[in-house]
């Protein structure tokens, strides 16, 4: 078989698209992620990432990487010419997909990369890639003086890339670079895990002014260590609330809730930098954000209770949001429930879980409900008999008789205080890894509410006005009595949506 042919530069340009944010960014980040991956394999000591800014002319320019890690041996070398090779195990470094900066050479800043790597300027290894009319390709260089011309830098012990920069691209990098370090290598920089240098100039962290305190916490096993600021001034959107980093970088960062939640203006001025590295193989390959799973929903989930418990300790939030309001939230939600449940529309879905106090339909000539009367539908397995029903009650368990609410019903009626079956809902932290939402437990005599799945997370870390959770809880608990309730129901797909769809809209006060 024939290899099939490669669009080389348009692999590159796809793979530049996937990044959302600068080219010169990726640049920066693909430099340091190469330098890096070393650093960690190689343990060394005294890491450095020096950066040099060269003007040729009015349209060109340079910068130079230069790291102080072990340089690249000559198949190393070879191999890393390759697009998209399989040079390093993913989760070990934060380089892995063969890329690096050769996406650069896709990028209309630029389109030049050398790369020199050795002990001096006598034995090393060096190459140009370039970008050549529709094409990509790569050369070996044995004279350096090809490369630096009369330029001053001399290469070190270590690796050197050497990118070429139109007008536009030096000036971004002239105007931005120490700010493009500190936003993407910002805990790195914080933990001294490396030290940067923009023309000789220390790059510092971004450290705002306030309080700053450093924390720890502990998930599955993995230690998560963090800083967390309450800064006395406005923090940038892109750094607010969770920002996560591996293996030093910032991959993404996320909102906890909105500014209702927060005392004055605090929702502004807060955020936390944590290291989960324990993430590394879970990162997309932009490198800027996680795959969806266990793992790293967990984490996520995990991260966002501890600060803001953290928040809540220090008294910026207007209420305590790591506790959903169940209470409030399951009385009306039980309410509603008892009432819908002793209806002719949905009595099918009863699962007559426990003894409880409800208002119940009651033959009454002075009332003012209609109401039908109804035929118990047989015993539910190991349920006690009501205790004490009084006049009326709700829909048997037996073959006697009972009373439902019912708009079409021929007969007056009053709600009134009965003992009888009607259903509990517990909140539970227990099942985080639970892929249901919410599920009925006759063995408790409820329906469970699993608050820490992820989308309950999210609708709840999302409400701003309290609409959200609440939503979510009623869309859940009916989800929970279809289910448990689909063994014996002989419904087809129309009626149980019609089902869950009229419960849900008649439970919904908005």
């Amino acid at each position: 078989m024939k290899a099939l042919p490669v669009d080389r530069l348009h692999v590159l340009e796809d793979l530049r698209d996937m990044y959302h944010f600068k080219d010169v960014d990726v640049l920066v980040c693909e430099a340091f992620a190469n330098a890096v991956d070393i650093f960690l394999e190689d343990k060394i000591k005294n890491p450095k990432i020096e950066i040099t800014l060269e003007k040729v002319d009015e349209n060109t320019g340079y910068i130079n990487f230069h790291n102080n890690g072990t340089p690249m041996t000559k198949a190393q070398f070879d191999k890393y010419h390759t697009i998209a090779a399989k040079v390093k195990q993913k989760g070990g470094g934060i380089g892995f997909a063969g890329v690096g900066a050769k996406v650069f050479l896709a990028s209309k800043l630029g389109g030049e990369i050398f790369t020199v790597t050795g002990e001096n300027n006598k034995k090393f290894f060096a190459s140009r890639m370039a970008r050549e009319d529709n094409d990509v390709g790569y050369e070996e260089i044995k004279d350096l003086s090809k490369i630096f011309g009369n330029s001053k830098y001399q290469h070190k012990y270590g690796t050197t890339y050497r990118v070429r920069l139109n007008s536009h691209g030096y000036k971004d990098l002239q105007e931005r670079l120490p700010s493009i370090v500190q936003f993407w290598w910002n805990y790195a920089i914080l933990k001294k895990q490396f030290a940067v240098t923009v023309d000789g100039k220390s790059v510092e962290p971004f450290d705002p002014p306030g309080d700053k305190f450093k924390k720890s916490f502990t998930w599955k096993n993995h230690k998560i260590n963090c800083f967390c600021w309450i800064s006395t001034e406005e923090i940038p959107q892109e750094r607010q609330h969770i920002v996560y980093a591996v293996h030093g970088k910032r991959i993404m960062n996320e909102p906890i809730s909105t500014p209702v939640n927060f005392k004055q203006d605090y929702f502004y001025k807060v955020f936390c930098l944590v290291d989960v590295t324990h993430l590394a193989v879970h990162i997309r390959t932009d490198k800027e954000s996680f795959q969806k799973n266990w793992e790293t929903n967990g984490t996520r989930q995990a991260v966002q209770k501890f600060f803001v418990e953290f928040l809540t300790e220090n008294g910026l939030l207007g209420r305590d949001i790591t506790k959903p309001k169940t209470d409030e939230i399951v009385n009306e939600a039980t309410k509603d429930l008892d009432k819908l449940l002793s209806s002719v529309e949905f009595k099918d879905l009863d699962p007559f879980l426990t003894f409880r106090k409800r208002m119940l339909p009651t033959p009454d000539q002075n009332g003012d409900i209609p109401i039908t009367e109804t035929t118990g539908e047989g015993p539910v397995g190991g349920d006690e008999p009501v205790e004490d029903p009084g006049e009326g009650g709700g829909a048997g368990d037996g073959e006697g008789t009972s009373f439902v609410e019912d708009k079409d019903g021929k007969e007056p009626g009053k709600r009134k205080e009965r003992k009888s079956r009607g259903i509990r809902i517990i909140p539970t932290e227990e099942h985080p890894d639970e892929p249901l939402e919410g599920w009925v437990a006759p063995e408790q005599g409820a329906i469970v509410i699993n608050i820490l799945h992820p989308f309950y997370q999210t609708m709840m870390e999302s409400d701003r006005f309290g609409k959200f959770g609440h939503f979510n809880m009623i869309r859940v608990l009916i989800e929970a009595l279809i289910r448990h309730k689909s063994d014996e129901l002989n419904w087809d797909a129309k009626k149980t949506l019609d089902t869950q769809n009229g419960l849900l809209h008649k439970m919904w006060r908005g």
